[in-house]
C-alpha cells in the first residue's frame, strides 16, 4: 500500500482535530457478493470503506472522502488503475485485488449571492432511472456495465462549483472542469467487455483487430469543461436549461487496415450538449421530463473503414411516478434517441426507444424494501430485470439480496451480456 498517503491522511485528519471547531466522522462498509450463474463461478467478493471527515475550515466547511476496496475475485479488474483516469485523480494505489483512493475533497463556502464548492466533487444533472441523459458531468466506470449504483459508478472530478442567485426562484449554476479523466470501460475480455456490433468492430475472418493506445485529453485550459444550468421554479414547475461544452466520455473507434490487422484508434472529441428538463407534480402522480441535443457525435458505419460518422442526436426522457398506493412507488419512463443525418450509413436506427418500469414497495414497517427494475430495448429486444431486497436489520445496518438478469438479442445493449446473468448477497454498514 502507498503509505504516504495514508500518512498524509492521518496528519490532515490530526490537524483539522486541532485546528477546527468540530470535526465529524463517519463512513459506511459494504460488502457485496456476486455469483455468475450461467458460468458458475464468483464474479465478485468485494469489500468496500468509505471514511468521510467533515470539518468547519476557515468559514466554510471541508469534506473528505477516501475509499479503500479489496475485492478477492480479479474479474472485474483485470488491470490497474487504466489511463482513463487523469493523473490529478487516480487511485494512489490500485491493482487487481486492492485500491485505495481520495474520493472527494471539497470546500463549501455559502457567500451573500454565491454558494461555492471548490474541489473534486460530483455534480447530478437530470433525474431519469436506469440510463442517462443530462446526467453527463461526471464519467462513470463501466466495470459492471449499468449494474453498479450510479453514486458509486460516478467518477468525481476536480472543479470549481458556484451556484449563483439570479433571481427570485431562480439559481445559476456555473462549472469549469479541467479534471480530463473519462469513462473507465470494462477491460478486455472481463465479464461486461463490450462486444456489441452498434458499439465495436466486429472480427472477420483472417482479419484481426488490434486496439491502440488512446488519444485522451490532457491540456488544462484547452480541454477543460464548461457548463451552465439555469433553474427556476414557475406554477409548480422545477425547470432548468442547460448547456455544457465538454469532451464526450466515449472514445470514437476509427479503423484503418494494416496488412491483415485492422487497427483501431480511440479518439475524445469535443460536443456543445444544449438542454433542458421540467417536472411538477400533480396529485399523486409526477411528470418528468429531460431533452438534449449533442453535437458532434459519432455512430458505428457500414462501413468498414473509418467505421464511423459523425452526426449530431436528440435525446429525450419522460417519466410518470405514481404514489397513490400505501408505501409503494412506481415509475414508467420513455427513452429516445433520434439521430440526426447520415442514417443511411449508421448500423442502428435512426430513431431508438427504451422503456423502463420501477417499481418499490416496503413492508414491516419500512424494514422491508422490494424493488424492481426492468429496462427493455423495443428496437432491438433485449434488456435487463433487476429485482432486490433490502432488510433494515439494525438501524445502521441493511441486508441485500439482488438478482441481475440480461436476455434478449446478443448484438443488443443489454443482449451482449445474456451470459453474464448473477446474483448477489451484501450488507451496508453505517460507521459512527
Amino acid at each position: 500500500m502507498n503509505k504516504q498517503y495514508y500518512l498524509s491522511f492521518a496528519m490532515l485528519c490530526v490537524h483539522l482535530s486541532s485546528t477546527a471547531q468540530a470535526v465529524e466522522l463517519g463512513g459506511v462498509l459494504k460488502n457485496q457478493n456476486s455469483y455468475n450463474i450461467v458460468d458458475h463461478d464468483w464474479q465478485r467478493q468485494d469489500w468496500q470503506l468509505d471514511l468521510e471527515l467533515n470539518s468547519a475550515l476557515g468559514e466554510g466547511e471541508l469534506t473528505a472522502i477516501t475509499r479503500f476496496s479489496f475485492d478477492i475475485e480479479t474479474q472485474l479488474n483485470t488491470s490497474n488503475t487504466p489511463d482513463t483516469f487523469s493523473s490529478v485523480a487516480r487511485s494512489r494505489f490500485s491493482d487487481k485485488h486492492n485500491q485505495a483512493s481520495l474520493r472527494e475533497l471539497y470546500w463549501d463556502y455559502q457567500g451573500d449571492m454565491i454558494y461555492w464548492r471548490l474541489g473534486k466533487q460530483q455534480v447530478v444533472w437530470g433525474e431519469a432511472d436506469g440510463l442517462k441523459l443530462l446526467d453527463v458531468i461526471n464519467p462513470q466506470s463501466y466495470r459492471e456495465f449499468i449494474l453498479d449504483d450510479f453514486d458509486d459508478a460516478r467518477i468525481p472530478l476536480w472543479m470549481v462549483n458556484a451556484e449563483v442567485n439570479v433571481g427570485d426562484d431562480s439559481l445559476l449554476q456555473i462549472l469549469w472542469i479541467p479534471d480530463t479523466t473519462t469513462h473507465d470501460l470494462a477491460p478486455e475480455h472481463s465479464p461486461y467487455w463490450l462486444t456489441s456490433e452498434l458499439i465495436v468492430p466486429q472480427p472477420v475472418d483472417g482479419i484481426s483487430v488490434e486496439f491502440g493506445e488512446r488519444n485522451a485529453p490532457s491540456k488544462l485550459i484547452e480541454d477543460s469543461d464548461f457548463g451552465l444550468r439555469l433553474s427556476h421554479v414557475w406554477r409548480g414547475w422545477d425547470m432548468t436549461a442547460n448547456y455544457l461544452y465538454h469532451t464526450i466520455d466515449d472514445p470514437v473507434l476509427n479503423a484503418s487496415l494494416s496488412g491483415a490487422t485492422v487497427k483501431i484508434e480511440q479518439d475524445y472529441k469535443r460536443s456543445h450538449l444544449i438542454g433542458g428538463s421540467a417536472s411538477n407534480a400533480f396529485g399523486d402522480w409526477t411528470l418528468r421530463t429531460e431533452l438534449a441535443y449533442e453535437t458532434n457525435r459519432y455512430h458505428r458505419s457500414n462501413n468498414a473503414l473509418p467505421g464511423v460518422v459523425q452526426a449530431n442526436q436528440w435525446g429525450s426522457v419522460v417519466g410518470l411516478d405514481f404514489q397513490g398506493f400505501s408505501d409503494q412507488f412506481i415509475s414508467i419512463q420513455w427513452f429516445q434517441t433520434r439521430i440526426v443525418g447520415h442514417t443511411n450509413e449508421i448500423i442502428k436506427s435512426a430513431t431508438e426507444d427504451t422503456a423502463s418500469l420501477l417499481w418499490e414497495a416496503s413492508f414491516l414497517n419500512d424494514t422491508l424494501t422490494f424493488s424492481w427494475l426492468n429496462l427493455y430495448s423495443i428496437d432491438h429486444h433485449d434488456g435487463v430485470s433487476r429485482p432486490k431486497i433490502r432488510y433494515n436489520f439494525l438501524s445502521n445496518l441493511d441486508l441485500t439480496l439482488s438478482y441481475d438478469r440480461f436476455y434478449g438479442n446478443q448484438n443488443g445493449l443489454f443482449g451482449q451480456f445474456d451470459q453474464r446473468d448473477r446474483l448477489s448477497i451484501g450488507f451496508e454498514w453505517g460507521i459512527n
